[in-house]
């Protein structure tokens, strides 16, 4: 008889959203792990407060047995919420559920960096998702769209060597709101297209400038780190509007880019398949 596994219950916080992924571990393969269903849950507070409505209908919909949970995390708080929130609602449910927190300890990567604890776990989550992605002897760069855009570069041996971090879309949308007297609130979340580059007006115009100012220093950061290496990077992009960003990019054929949603995620499964 197939021994049978906890459903795996991968989470990812943010500094604006917390994301989990459920993961089946009956198999086990070089493939990349995709969950089978997720949730987005926006933070409500600098605090890390989110819906615990929406996360306990979730939990209660998609793990009817026991589980385990991983947690990337960059929030503290945030996290130390989702703990929280897990054991009291399995205790609720009378379900078995271990919840852990990924420690740099368990990230089954080389970081050549000056300070590699320091390192964002959600920046080596999706480093360790895309070195199971990369061919072998090819260097890759491993784009996340978030609170923050993280251009990161795993070399050829698969080391994570560093990497750049501008503010997200949102992020410059909201500073532009705040710190001036008369701009207004551009939601970007909300586009279903990239938005036009010539702006008509303010609220098409900011979006033109985050949009394609975004694009315009993911492009150069891409050239410049390829010229590190004697054979072009594949790179990989994930997070928030990131299809559109991906799209763009694939106008240039020099690129080989491939959109994988879920990258952070999946690094999380690998993590706990490592550990096993």
């Amino acid at each position: 008889m197939p021994q049978i596994f906890p459903t795996l219950v991968a989470v990812d916080v943010g500094n604006s959203h917390i994301k989990l992924g459920r993961f089946d571990r009956t198999a086990r393969s070089r493939e990349l792990p995709a969950p089978t269903a997720t949730l987005n849950l926006p933070l409500t507070s600098s605090d890390g407060d989110f819906d615990s409505q929406r996360f306990a209908q979730w939990c209660s919909e998609q793990l009817s047995g026991s589980a385990d949970w991983l947690i990337s995390s960059v929030h503290r708080d945030a996290s130390q919420r989702v703990v929280s929130a897990a054991t009291e609602l399995g205790a609720r449910l009378s379900r078995v559920w271990e919840v852990r927190q990924i420690e740099f300890d368990n990230v089954p990567l080389v970081v050549e960096v000056d300070a590699p604890e320091h390192v964002g776990m959600d920046r080596l989550m999706g480093a360790v998702a895309a070195d199971r992605l990369r061919p072998i002897d090819r260097a890759a760069i491993v784009i996340d769209l978030g609170t923050a855009i993280t251009v990161d570069v795993l070399s050829d041996v698969g080391a994570f060597v560093g990497g750049a971090i501008l503010p997200g879309m949102a992020t410059s949308a909201r500073a532009l709101e705040q710190q001036t007297d008369a701009l207004p609130h551009v939601a970007v979340d909300r586009w279903h297209r990239p938005p036009r580059p010539l702006g008509k007006s303010t609220v098409p115009a900011i979006e033109s400038g985050v949009f394609w100012g975004a694009v315009g220093a993911i492009r150069e950061l891409v050239s410049r780190f390829s010229q590190l290496f004697a054979e072009p990077p594949v790179v990989f992009i994930s997070g928030g509007g990131s299809q559109f960003v991906a799209e763009v990019l694939t106008e240039d054929k020099s690129i080989s880019i491939r959109h994988v949603p879920h990258l952070v995620l999946s690094g999380v499964a690998i993590v706990d398949a490592a550990g096993k």
